[in-house]
Protein backbone atom coordinates (compact mmCIF):
# COMPACT_ATOMS: atom_id res chain seq x y z
CA UNK A 1 0.00 0.00 0.00
CA UNK A 2 2.70 2.21 0.82
CA UNK A 3 4.32 1.97 -2.30
CA UNK A 4 1.44 2.88 -3.98
CA UNK A 5 0.44 5.87 -2.36
CA UNK A 6 3.10 7.93 -3.22
CA UNK A 7 2.52 7.71 -6.48
CA UNK A 8 -0.13 9.31 -5.88
CA UNK A 9 0.30 11.66 -3.85
CA UNK A 10 2.80 12.59 -5.88
CA UNK A 11 0.98 13.07 -8.41
CA UNK A 12 -2.08 14.89 -6.70
CA UNK A 13 0.47 17.51 -5.48
CA UNK A 14 2.21 17.87 -9.15
CA UNK A 15 -1.39 19.34 -10.48
CA UNK A 16 -2.26 21.60 -7.22
CA UNK A 17 -1.57 25.18 -7.98
CA UNK A 18 1.75 26.51 -6.18
CA UNK A 19 0.74 29.85 -4.61
CA UNK A 20 2.75 32.49 -2.94
CA UNK A 21 1.43 34.70 -0.16
CA UNK A 22 1.72 38.19 -1.37
CA UNK A 23 1.11 41.29 0.61
CA UNK A 24 -2.29 42.48 0.81
CA UNK A 25 -2.62 45.13 -1.94
CA UNK A 26 -2.36 48.88 -0.56
CA UNK A 27 -5.98 50.89 -0.48
CA UNK A 28 -5.39 54.23 -2.99
CA UNK A 29 -4.47 57.15 -1.44
CA UNK A 30 -7.30 59.54 -0.90
CA UNK A 31 -7.41 62.17 -3.06
CA UNK A 32 -7.04 65.21 -1.02
CA UNK A 33 -10.27 68.10 -0.44
CA UNK A 34 -9.33 71.53 -2.35
CA UNK A 35 -8.53 74.09 0.09
CA UNK A 36 -10.81 77.09 0.06
CA UNK A 37 -9.11 80.10 -1.38
CA UNK A 38 -9.29 84.06 -2.30
CA UNK A 39 -11.70 84.89 -5.13
CA UNK A 40 -9.63 85.56 -7.78
CA UNK A 41 -8.98 89.76 -8.25
CA UNK A 42 -7.92 91.94 -11.58
CA UNK A 43 -5.33 93.99 -10.72
CA UNK A 44 -6.22 97.77 -9.39
CA UNK A 45 -6.42 100.36 -12.10
CA UNK A 46 -3.72 102.97 -11.72
CA UNK A 47 -5.40 106.26 -11.55
CA UNK A 48 -4.75 108.60 -14.08
CA UNK A 49 -2.14 111.72 -13.04
CA UNK A 50 -4.29 115.35 -14.06
CA UNK A 51 -3.06 117.02 -16.01
CA UNK A 52 -1.13 120.50 -14.98
CA UNK A 53 -3.32 123.42 -14.63
CA UNK A 54 -2.24 126.97 -15.67
CA UNK A 55 -1.47 129.51 -13.64
CA UNK A 56 -4.31 131.74 -13.13
CA UNK A 57 -4.19 135.09 -14.89
CA UNK A 58 -2.79 138.50 -13.19
CA UNK A 59 -4.80 141.29 -13.63
CA UNK A 60 -2.40 142.44 -16.36
CA UNK A 61 -2.98 139.37 -18.07
CA UNK A 62 -6.87 140.04 -17.79
CA UNK A 63 -6.49 143.09 -19.56
CA UNK A 64 -5.26 142.21 -23.00
CA UNK A 65 -7.27 141.31 -25.40
CA UNK A 66 -7.68 137.75 -26.66
CA UNK A 67 -8.28 138.88 -30.08
CA UNK A 68 -5.80 141.19 -32.21
CA UNK A 69 -8.05 141.83 -34.65
CA UNK A 70 -8.39 142.19 -38.41
CA UNK A 71 -6.09 143.82 -40.60
CA UNK A 72 -7.55 146.23 -42.02
CA UNK A 73 -10.18 146.97 -39.61
CA UNK A 74 -10.07 148.73 -36.17
CA UNK A 75 -10.00 147.39 -32.82
CA UNK A 76 -12.45 149.38 -30.03
CA UNK A 77 -10.56 148.46 -26.60
CA UNK A 78 -12.26 148.37 -23.25
CA UNK A 79 -11.47 151.84 -21.91
CA UNK A 80 -9.02 152.04 -18.71
CA UNK A 81 -10.60 153.81 -15.49
CA UNK A 82 -8.17 155.91 -13.50
CA UNK A 83 -8.05 155.66 -10.42
CA UNK A 84 -8.40 151.96 -10.00
CA UNK A 85 -11.13 152.70 -7.05
CA UNK A 86 -13.54 153.88 -9.14
CA UNK A 87 -13.97 150.90 -11.74
CA UNK A 88 -17.04 149.38 -10.13
CA UNK A 89 -18.66 152.93 -10.09
CA UNK A 90 -17.88 154.09 -13.79
CA UNK A 91 -18.64 150.63 -15.88
CA UNK A 92 -22.04 151.86 -17.15
CA UNK A 93 -20.36 155.38 -18.53
CA UNK A 94 -16.82 153.53 -19.89
CA UNK A 95 -19.49 151.38 -22.19
CA UNK A 96 -21.44 154.25 -23.01
CA UNK A 97 -17.85 156.11 -24.75
CA UNK A 98 -16.92 152.94 -26.23
CA UNK A 99 -19.85 152.60 -27.55
CA UNK A 100 -19.89 156.44 -28.97
CA UNK A 101 -16.46 156.14 -29.90
CA UNK A 102 -17.34 153.25 -32.50
CA UNK A 103 -20.21 155.23 -33.50
CA UNK A 104 -17.11 157.56 -34.79
CA UNK A 105 -15.09 155.06 -36.14
CA UNK A 106 -18.33 153.51 -38.28
CA UNK A 107 -18.85 157.49 -39.61
CA UNK A 108 -14.82 158.38 -40.26
CA UNK A 109 -13.68 155.07 -41.35
CA UNK A 110 -16.87 153.16 -42.99
CA UNK A 111 -16.79 149.60 -44.57
CA UNK A 112 -14.25 148.72 -42.01
CA UNK A 113 -14.22 145.52 -39.54
CA UNK A 114 -14.89 146.51 -36.19
CA UNK A 115 -13.57 144.22 -33.41
CA UNK A 116 -15.63 145.57 -30.20
CA UNK A 117 -13.63 143.92 -27.42
CA UNK A 118 -15.59 143.26 -23.96
CA UNK A 119 -14.29 144.35 -20.34
CA UNK A 120 -11.58 143.94 -19.18
CA UNK A 121 -9.67 144.41 -22.58
CA UNK A 122 -8.14 147.60 -23.00
CA UNK A 123 -4.76 146.62 -24.50
CA UNK A 124 -3.49 144.71 -27.51
CA UNK A 125 -1.69 141.54 -27.68
CA UNK A 126 1.99 141.75 -27.20
CA UNK A 127 2.57 141.26 -31.17
CA UNK A 128 0.01 144.61 -31.39
CA UNK A 129 -3.30 144.43 -33.00
CA UNK A 130 -3.67 143.49 -36.60
CA UNK A 131 -5.30 146.85 -37.44
CA UNK A 132 -6.02 150.43 -35.69
CA UNK A 133 -6.63 150.02 -32.18
CA UNK A 134 -8.75 152.70 -30.90
CA UNK A 135 -8.61 153.03 -26.64
CA UNK A 136 -9.83 155.00 -24.45
CA UNK A 137 -8.89 156.77 -20.97
CA UNK A 138 -11.46 157.79 -18.35
CA UNK A 139 -10.33 159.79 -15.53
CA UNK A 140 -13.01 161.12 -12.72
CA UNK A 141 -12.81 163.28 -9.93
CA UNK A 142 -15.80 163.97 -7.82
CA UNK A 143 -18.56 164.50 -10.20
CA UNK A 144 -15.96 165.90 -13.17
CA UNK A 145 -14.69 163.88 -15.75
CA UNK A 146 -11.88 163.43 -18.11
CA UNK A 147 -11.87 161.84 -21.30
CA UNK A 148 -8.77 160.82 -23.74
CA UNK A 149 -8.48 158.66 -27.33
CA UNK A 150 -5.43 156.56 -27.77
CA UNK A 151 -5.27 155.90 -31.11
CA UNK A 152 -2.72 153.64 -32.57
CA UNK A 153 -1.48 152.08 -35.86
CA UNK A 154 -0.87 148.52 -36.44
CA UNK A 155 1.24 145.99 -35.01
CA UNK A 156 3.50 147.79 -32.30
CA UNK A 157 3.23 151.02 -32.79
CA UNK A 158 3.03 154.29 -30.87
CA UNK A 159 -0.36 155.89 -29.49
CA UNK A 160 -1.41 158.82 -30.29
CA UNK A 161 -2.85 160.96 -27.46
CA UNK A 162 -6.25 162.85 -28.66
CA UNK A 163 -8.26 164.85 -25.69
CA UNK A 164 -11.71 164.49 -26.29
CA UNK A 165 -13.25 165.42 -23.21
CA UNK A 166 -11.44 167.98 -20.57
CA UNK A 167 -8.97 170.66 -20.89
CA UNK A 168 -5.53 169.39 -20.75
CA UNK A 169 -2.05 170.09 -21.38
CA UNK A 170 0.27 167.49 -23.56
CA UNK A 171 3.80 166.94 -22.61
CA UNK A 172 4.47 164.65 -25.54
CA UNK A 173 1.23 163.66 -27.81
CA UNK A 174 2.39 160.08 -28.30
CA UNK A 175 3.60 157.00 -25.67
CA UNK A 176 5.09 154.21 -26.65
CA UNK A 177 3.01 150.79 -27.52
CA UNK A 178 1.04 149.42 -24.37
CA UNK A 179 2.77 152.51 -22.10
CA UNK A 180 0.14 154.29 -19.98
CA UNK A 181 -0.33 157.96 -21.03
CA UNK A 182 -1.09 159.87 -18.13
CA UNK A 183 2.70 160.47 -17.65
CA UNK A 184 2.29 162.82 -20.66
CA UNK A 185 -0.95 164.40 -18.88
CA UNK A 186 -1.49 167.24 -17.05
CA UNK A 187 -5.29 167.92 -16.06
CA UNK A 188 -6.23 171.38 -16.30
CA UNK A 189 -9.87 170.93 -15.86
CA UNK A 190 -12.37 168.26 -15.74
CA UNK A 191 -15.49 168.39 -17.36
CA UNK A 192 -19.03 167.36 -15.32
CA UNK A 193 -19.90 163.77 -15.65
CA UNK A 194 -23.48 164.29 -16.31
CA UNK A 195 -23.38 166.33 -19.51
CA UNK A 196 -20.34 164.21 -20.52
CA UNK A 197 -21.52 162.43 -23.95
CA UNK A 198 -22.94 165.88 -24.75
CA UNK A 199 -20.05 167.73 -24.72
CA UNK A 200 -17.81 165.65 -26.98
CA UNK A 201 -18.79 166.46 -29.88
CA UNK A 202 -16.25 169.71 -30.15
CA UNK A 203 -13.10 167.26 -30.26
CA UNK A 204 -14.39 164.34 -32.98
CA UNK A 205 -12.51 166.58 -36.01
CA UNK A 206 -9.26 165.98 -33.73
CA UNK A 207 -10.40 162.27 -33.24
CA UNK A 208 -11.40 161.45 -36.55
CA UNK A 209 -8.11 163.40 -38.31
CA UNK A 210 -6.06 160.56 -35.81
CA UNK A 211 -8.37 157.80 -37.12
CA UNK A 212 -7.67 158.39 -40.72
CA UNK A 213 -4.28 158.74 -40.31
CA UNK A 214 -3.68 155.65 -38.45
CA UNK A 215 -5.52 153.70 -41.04
CA UNK A 216 -3.06 155.37 -44.14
Amino acid sequence: MRTRLAPLLAALLACTPVTTDAPPSQPPAPTPAPQPGLPATSAPTPTPTPAPQPAPETLEERNVSKSAGTAGGVTVLWPRIIPREIVDDNRGLASALQQQMKRIVEKHLPGRPIDFRPEPERVCPKAGCAGVSVGLLLSRQNQGCLVIALISRPGVSPTKIVPWVGKVQLRADTVGFREWPESQITVDDYVPCNSLLTTMDAQEPAIAAALQAAAQ
